[in-house]
């Protein structure tokens, strides 16, 4: 009879349907076995008179080719085995499901040496063999059986005596490691680290065992896997398995408190999806190439990937340059999250912008910002991340006149609470608050800018004109990068001595007017709140005056404000004093003719010189400091030589 013209065989398939199998495709209960003797050369049968014969009707095809180095004769080796037999096919569904690279409803399922997957699934192989009842469906479970235990079986015996002895060696770390395996890992840093292991394998020429890992990262709106390399080093005899630097979390000693440990850094990573304004202590690693390397950061930074992406995302990898910000940054590689690991057939859900219960010991132990004091992108450490203690009394404490605070006061939570939408003809300008603070050093403009971002708890963004560089470019470049951060953060922005911006422009200075025109346009378009100091006001470029809402004069400190300052620095609340002056005292140091910076420095030595007698700071304390300050001596008596 024609094989076509067969009634076909209908075969249960791993999603439950039906198809129809040719009567002779993979259905000869016999086993082909091809051979070669090089890696380019054809397969062909045993004996060379029968080389071509039709493979496809064998339920399995075998091949062989000879070891390499080989010199005594012929002498084959295992090299694959291709799965044809849809009854086998149905018997192994079940053996690797969720398996990654499996695929048993391929028409041909291939298998190469050395056949870990069986390893790694053996037991559940072992129950896949048919019933008694089913002798043509055991017939051919039996051909792949015998071809694989022999293969197998000798592993199985060897890594069981390994395991006893609770040792490992370098040639059966593969072992341990099946794809989909939870593995703990302590990084460089001293964090605990749990990955997914996707696949590993072999790299001779290095001398490791290298894993493919996942773990989950954030863009700044949605979370997913990105993959990290974790490798072991070659080493020679047996190693205790507790003692290797990566190993399945199911080994791991004390592995329920760390995972407790990890959940909780996990929520809190979590919960750091966005931005965020936060405190920091501790070290953080830069993103800047080619400096990298750690830093000590001990105040305020802002916790925002996607702008960390979209400015500085390839410096992680080294190719970012700074002069290349109008270039579309890499990528995050970043998998879609995927929810159930031993589901490999179903269709893998899109990135998710939340996290379950049990994804939070994979996450990052680190999230990408920006560090303001340092002004600076780079990652930080989760468990390092604390809430910012606020200082809501240090606009109260300012010395200025009432009217002066009343006004920025104003000025700025309307701005910051977006009470006021005003705008302007021209849809987008005009929407921010810019204030201009002038006086001499030391009359508190920079202080009115740091309290006022306290008082409305915002972020500061503080910096100098000269952190903008050297070029219009660059200014326009750099500025307009802060402007466009600070309008999405929210922040209070603080541009010291901006005096090279405000100056009157001049025929005779092209590139200084070009600065000017650069720094007018851009605050224009401003929208947040932006304080400009500046110790020079009567050399204004009187195009400022319309882009500028509020300017204040500082005026000098006078014998009232300077006696305030001295108290606020001197004189704490008693649960905290540390002096012990009084009111004498203080008439006296009002006395000196000093800024509210002068004062602040003044004590802050005085409070060293006290700490380096293990005294509480007294009138003494300050007084040998202004003594020294303004190049005076005191007597042999003991008494100051001009004193005040």
């Amino acid at each position: 009879m024609d094989p076509a013209k067969e009634t076909p065989i209908a075969v249960s398939t791993s999603n439950g349907n039906t198809k129809l199998e040719p009567p002779t495709a993979g259905m000869t209960p016999n086993t082909k076995h091809l051979y070669r003797n090089g890696y380019y050369d054809t397969w062909f049968e045993h004996l060379p008179e029968t080389r071509t014969c039709e493979s496809a009707k064998f339920a399995l095809v075998v091949r062989r080719q000879t070891k390499s180095g080989d010199t005594d004769g012929p002498e084959f080796e295992l090299h694959s085995i291709t799965v044809q037999s849809p009854l086998i096919k149905a018997q192994l569904d079940p053996v690797f499901v969720g398996y990654r690279g499996i695929n048993t409803d391929v028409k041909k399922l291939d298998f190469k040496a050395p056949f870990h997957e069986f390893f790694y699934r053996w037991k559940e192989f072992l129950k896949a063999e048919p019933p008694k009842s089913d002798p043509i469906g055991r017939k051919h479970y039996k051909l792949l059986f015998d071809v694989i235990s022999l293969e197998i079986v000798p592993h199985l015996e060897q890594i069981d005596d390994l395991l006893k002895n609770h040792v490992i060696s370098y040639n059966y770390l593969w072992t341990l490691f099946e794809p989909g395996t939870e593995v703990y890992s302590r990084d460089s840093d001293g964090q605990d680290r749990l990955y997914l292991l996707d696949n590993s394998d072999y790299v001779e020429y290095r001398g490791i065992f290298e894993m493919s890992c996942r773990f989950i990262d954030t863009t700044g709106e949605s979370f997913g896997y990105q993959t990290a390399s974790l490798n072991i080093d070659k080493f020679q005899g047996l190693k205790p398995i507790s003692e290797l630097n990566v190993l399945p979390s199911s080994l791991k000693s004390g592995i329920t408190e760390i995972r407790a440990r990890l959940t909780e850094r996990g929520r809190k990573f979590e919960g750091l999806q966005g931005f965020h304004f936060k405190s920091y202590t501790g070290k953080y690693q830069l993103a800047r190439v080619p400096l990298g390397g750690s830093r000590i950061c001990e105040g305020r930074m802002i916790i925002d990937c996607s702008s960390f992406e979209q400015y500085y995302g390839r410096y992680a990898g080294g190719s970012h340059n700074e002069g290349d910000a109008d270039e579309d940054p890499a990528p995050l590689d970043i998998q879609t999250l995927q929810l159930e690991a031993r589901q490999a057939r179903q269709k893998i859900p899109a990135a998710t912008t939340s996290l379950a219960e049990k994804h939070y010991t994979l996450c990052s132990p680190h999230v990408k910002g920006f560090c303001l004091k340092a002004k600076e992108w780079a990652t930080f450490y989760v468990d390092n991340v604390e809430e910012v203690a606020w200082n809501t009394g240090a606009f109260d404490k300012l010395v200025l006149p009432n009217d002066y605070k009343r006004v920025i006061w104003a000025f700025v939570e309307a701005q910051l609470s977006r009470k006021d939408d005003f705008d302007d003809v021209i849809k987008g300008k005009g929407k921010g608050v810019i204030m201009l603070l002038s006086g001499a050093p030391g009359t508190g403009k920079t202080l009115t800018a740091e309290s006022v971002s306290e008082a409305m708890k915002k972020p500061l963004y503080s910096m100098s004109a000269g952190e903008l560089g050297t070029t219009a470019d660059d200014v326009e470049r750099n500025l307009g990068r802060v402007l466009e951060l600070s309008t999405k953060w929210g922040t209070v922005l603080l541009l010291d001595e901006c005096d090279v911006f405000l100056e009157k422009r001049s025929s005779l200075d092209l590139a200084r007017n070009k600065f000017v025109a650069v720094f007018l346009r851009l605050l224009e378009y401003y929208q947040g709140v932006m304080f400009l100091t500046t110790n020079r006001v009567e050399q204004f470029d009187p195009a400022f005056e319309s882009r500028i809402h509020l300017t204040i004069n500082y005026p000098n400190l006078d014998a009232s404000s300077r006696r305030l300052i001295w108290r606020t620095f001197v004189m704490p609340d008693e649960k905290k004093s540390q002096s012990v002056l009084t009111e004498g005292d203080l008439d006296e140091l009002t006395a000196v003719e000093l800024n509210g910076r002068q004062i602040k420095n003044v004590v802050k030595t005085a409070r060293l010189l006290a700490a380096s007698e293990n005294r509480r700071l007294s009138y003494r304390h300050l007084q040998t400091v202004l003594r020294v300050r303004q190049g005076q001596t005191a007597s042999p008596g003991g008494d100051a030589v001009g004193a005040i």
